[in-house]
């Protein structure tokens, strides 16, 4: 994914890294277009996150936040550190998914 200029790196958690691939490869197996889709929007909200780090609502301790990915029923769970933005999780926002 790329970075915007002047912002934090992205550093995604291996857990969530492996869960947003996986997504893509079962989207595209169904809709290669969909998976192109939901790969530009997550370009796009991963750029909003860098630029405005607090844009997400508080989720759970240390800092972590969510932040929903428009138009995607996808979430992105990341909390800020002093040298980048940590990606913890990718889930779809159906699922229960533990704090």
């Amino acid at each position: 994914m790329p970075q915007s200029a002047g912002a934090k790196p992205l550093d995604w958690a291996r857990a969530a890294r492996n869960a947003f691939n996986a997504s893509i490869d079962f989207i595209a197996s169904e809709d290669p277009f969909a998976a192109r889709l939901v790969v530009e929007r997550v370009e796009n909200a991963l750029k909003q996150i860098q630029a405005y780090p607090r844009i997400g609502r508080p989720a759970g301790a240390r800092g972590r936040r969510a932040f929903p990915v428009p138009n995607t029923s996808h979430i992105i769970n990341y909390r800020e550190t002093k040298s980048a933005i940590r990606i913890l999780r990718w889930y779809r926002g159906k699922q229960n998914v533990p704090r």
